[in-house]
Order: structure tokens, then C-alpha cells, then sequence
């Protein structure tokens, strides 16, 4: 079967410029949402508490628990618990608010411009009196950044809302004698634009050993961890002439030896990709195979999802996610 190499030299290599920008291991969040962006959640998490990280960020109640035992410290991005939970939950709006058990842990997320979720900066006020009343716990305050990684003045338009969603938070806090939250914005371009400006930093697509930002922005160094691999099923020799799989769209130019991979647009292959790391494609993808020229008993089919994902006229991350979860996990 297709499977997953995940690289813990260059993961540590990542973690290591990622902790020099934020000031530390203690400083980093690590975002695992959506199958640790397809490299697997509990195989990376493992990886990271090995060296010394002890938050994460994931977006479900189902993420979390899978993890519990491996992060002291985790966020749930997009869920509303239905009991007491050892997670903090993100409030992203008001109406839900009373939805949340007493005690449960919120990190109330503002709305700095992005537009997509959070509560309003006027309404900052009414929500931390609400979580009051209602007997739940303010963890965190937290905001996101949406053009961190675009050349222009829309993040410091945004850093500047959100220093007055900082200090409203801060007079509400004092008004109703509740300690000031943890406070949290930074993504991964933006602390590597900046270096970290709050208590920690949600560090996912770095990690991982990508930026997608524009090229004028100096780029670090970070090498990719995970590469995909695919084994031989078959082989045989193709005359001149004869056509390969569906449609039959790639006609032989001349004499050759094919192979067929255990690896398709049902793995996450996108069904439009042209090459693998080395080979040309021949024919369309099929849900589970392709085709190329040679008889290896393995290829890699990427080592490098920007580079690929930009040829498909997409990010990195959406090719990653794509993975499936099935598709076996190994660290090397």
C-alpha cells in the first residue's frame, strides 16, 4: 500500500527556528487540526511532545480527545462541549454562549477584521460579563490575522484593532475582579514577520515546513516533513501505439516498461496532477493507481506539497489535508 514518511530531522530543524522566533517551546501552539494537516494527529503529536511541546490547537471535541494524553494544554477551535471538558473552546459568537456548561474553559475569540468568526469589538464587554454570570472560565482571547501573509498594511490595520480589543478585555477584566486571559493572534507568517507579540503563537503550516507568503517577505529555511511514497502493483510492457487507462489518453510513442502505484485520487492525489516527484504520469489518475514509465519497486509521488500544490494551481495545505487518513504513517 501508498504510504507516508513523516521526517523528524526536518521537523526538529522547523521547531527550532519556530522556537527562536517566539522565544521559546513554551511559546509555540501547535495547530493539529484536520489530521495534523494530513500528517497524521496523534504520530505528529507524539513527535512534538517528544520535544518539549506542550500545547496544541485542534478544531474538534474528537481531535482533542485523541490527544488528551499527549498535550497538557488543548484549544478546540470549532466545537461546543456538551459537558465539562480538560479543553478550552473557542466562543465565536454570542448566540452560542448559552449553549456552553458552567466551569467549561472558553478562549473568546474577536472579530479584528477578518470577518469569518468571533464576536464584535463592541461587544466585548457584554461577552466577558456573560461569561461572569454565567459560572464559566476565561481562559484565553484570541484573534486571527488574515492577510499576515500578503505584502500591504491590512496586518497592522488588524494589530491595531487589536490592541484596542486588548485593552477593552483588560477594563472589562478589572471591572468584573476576573484575572486578564492568556492573549494569542499570531499565525505562522505572522510571527515570522514579526516575532511573537503576545503570550504564545499558533504555529501550524511552519511546522509542517511551509509559508505560503509573498516572496518579497524573507523566507525561512524550513524544510518539508512528510513525503508520499506508492509501491509497485503491476508492470508490463507497452508496444508503440498501445494507450493507457481510462479514455485512453496517453498513447505509447514507442516500446516501453510501465508500471502501475498503489497510489490515486482516493489517497488524496488530486486527479489533475501531472508528474510525481521524478516521472511523468501516464494516462489519467485512477481512484487508486497510477501509471508511469520504469519498473521501481516504490516511487515518491511528492516530497514537496508548495511546489506541487502550486503547479495545481492551489497551497500547500489543501493538498495535505486531501491525504487520506487511512494511508499508514512512519517517522524516519
Amino acid at each position: 500500500m501508498a504510504y507516508i514518511i513523516l521526517d523528524r530531522q526536518a521537523l526538529v530543524h522547523n521547531l527550532q527556528l519556530i522556537a527562536q522566533k517566539a522565544g521559546g517551546k513554551e511559546r509555540i501552539a501547535a495547530v493539529l487540526k484536520d489530521n495534523a494537516y494530513g500528517h497524521g494527529l496523534k504520530i505528529f503529536g507524539t513527535l512534538l511532545k517528544e520535544w518539549g511541546i506542550t500545547k496544541a490547537v485542534v478544531r474538534t471535541i474528537a481531535e482533542a480527545m485523541a490527544i488528551q494524553d499527549i498535550f497538557e494544554d488543548i484549544i478546540v477551535l470549532a466545537d461546543i462541549p456538551d459537558r465539562v471538558y480538560p479543553f478550552s473552546f473557542a466562543l465565536n459568537d454570542l448566540e452560542t454562549l448559552e449553549r456552553f456548561p458552567p466551569k467549561s474553559m472558553i478562549e473568546l475569540k474577536i472579530d479584528t477584521g477578518m470577518h469569518r468568526n468571533g464576536i464584535a469589538m463592541e461587544q466585548i464587554e457584554e461577552a466577558i460579563g456573560r461569561i461572569v454570570e454565567k459560572g464559566l472560565r476565561l481562559r484565553g482571547a484570541f484573534t486571527h490575522f488574515r492577510s499576515a501573509d500578503v505584502l500591504g498594511s491590512e496586518l497592522f490595520w488588524q494589530e491595531r484593532n487589536w490592541q484596542e480589543a486588548k485593552e477593552r478585555i483588560e477594563r472589562a477584566c478589572r471591572s468584573y475582579n476576573i484575572a486578564r486571559p492568556r492573549l494569542h493572534s499570531q499565525n505562522s507568517a505572522a510571527l515570522f514577520r514579526q516575532g511573537l507579540k503576545d503570550d504564545f503563537a499558533r504555529v501550524g503550516i511552519a511546522m509542517y515546513g511551509y509559508l505560503e507568503m509573498d516572496r518579497v517577505f524573507e523566507q525561512p529555511p524550513l524544510e518539508p516533513v512528510l513525503s508520499l511514497w506508492a509501491k509497485r502493483l503491476s508492470k508490463r510492457k507497452l508496444k508503440k501505439g498501445e494507450r493507457v487507462g481510462y479514455g485512453g489518453v496517453f498513447e505509447a510513442a514507442k516500446d516501453m516498461v510501465v508500471s502501475t502505484y498503489d497510489a490515486g485520487y482516493g489517497d488524496g492525489i488530486f486527479r489533475s496532477q501531472r508528474y510525481t516527484k521524478d516521472k511523468e504520469i501516464l494516462g489519467r489518475v485512477s481512484m487508486d493507481s497510477i501509471v508511469v514509465e520504469g519498473d521501481e519497486k516504490e516511487i515518491c509521488v511528492f516530497d514537496d506539497a508548495k511546489e506541487l500544490a502550486h503547479s495545481l494551481g492551489t497551497i500547500s495545505y489543501e493538498l495535505l489535508v486531501k491525504l487520506n487518513p487511512s494511508i499508514a504513517r512512519f517517522v524516519r
